[in-house]
């Protein structure tokens, strides 16, 4: 008997403390390093996602929409890009196989590889895909929290990563450093979208080239030293704040999707700008998802 209502209340101790089956109580950091790692492990999925900026009385909720897939270790991206002040979409697809990146912009166009100082859209490229986001997620992230569980008749549970704003903020003056310092030279004759400038997360004005100024548009390798300077500034004064809610399915320990809330204030043209943006993307299809189009053949 005795030995029955021992058993008896380590089981009501383990259900009350939220004992996990090895007997080890899971934590928000233990969680996080779970989901990544389960994603991490997947072969194929899918995803799609979009990026809302908001800023001063002005919004814009498609300022970049993208979607596109993982195989192996390929992956491929659609990604079209809002330019209000033209009123139009730019739109672009990415490939990428191991080092090696291509790209192109219409669907009846061949895939010309990027060469290797093509910053633009090797930047492009990660800003978006979930693979990228996780491994900042692990590098950057500085506390974990369970969030309550909103509905607990469901499979899904959530997490919030909050990231350190001086790596965040050493992570964006080497994205636009390696920016200004290609210069002219960001996508050379060869490569495709001469000139592109990517979207980044955060501080989404200063990465849309406004930071750079007509001098440095016009190369010179002069300027641009002297424009990564000015870029250091710019951020040293910064303030960013970056938090990233991950849902993820309790049985399987795969994310479904995940919200990324950057919030930025920066001086430019003796003016406070303040900007907050929301990078939504989410996860589908793991284990079921298209192949990837092979660089000899249109996107699919």
């Amino acid at each position: 008997m005795r030995k029955y209502w021992t058993i008896c209340l380590l089981t009501v101790a383990c259900t009350v403390g939220g004992c996990t089956q090895m007997g080890v109580k899971q934590n928000p950091s233990s969680t996080f390093e779970e989901v990544r790692d389960q994603f991490a492990a997947q072969s194929s999925y899918a995803f799609y996602g979009r990026t809302k900026l908001l800023t001063a009385n002005s919004a814009n909720a498609n300022m970049v929409n993208f979607s596109g897939r993982k195989d192996g270790e390929a992956e491929y991206m659609n990604v079209k890009i809002s330019v209000p002040e033209e009123k139009r979409v730019q739109t672009l697809a990415l490939l990428r196989e191991g080092s090696e990146l291509y790209a192109k912009q219409e669907q009846g166009e061949k895939w010309k590889p990027v060469p290797g100082d093509g910053v633009a859209l090797r930047q492009e490229m990660d800003n978006w895909s979930p693979s990228f986001c996780f491994q900042q997620l692990d590098e950057m992230k500085k506390d974990v929290r369970q969030l309550p569980d909103e509905n607990p008749r469901d499979d899904l549970e959530a997490i919030s990563v909050t990231l350190d704003s001086a790596k965040l903020k050493a992570w964006l003056s080497a994205q636009m450093q390696e920016q200004a310092a290609a210069g002219s030279r960001i996508q050379s004759a060869a490569g495709p979208f001469p000139g592109h400038k990517p979207k980044l997360k955060l501080a989404m004005q200063l990465s849309d080239g406004d930071w750079a100024g007509a001098s440095v548009r016009q190369g010179g390798t002069s300027i641009q030293a002297k424009q990564s300077q000015d870029v250091k500034a710019l951020v040293d004064q910064m303030d960013v704040e970056a938090e990233c809610t991950i849902y993820y399915n309790k049985n399987t320990m795969l994310p479904t999707n995940m919200t990324m809330s950057i919030r930025s204030a920066y001086d430019l043209h003796d003016q406070r700008v303040k900007e907050h943006s929301q990078v939504e993307t989410f996860l589908q299809n793991y284990g079921r998802a298209k192949p990837v189009p092979a660089p000899d053949e249109g996107a699919k």
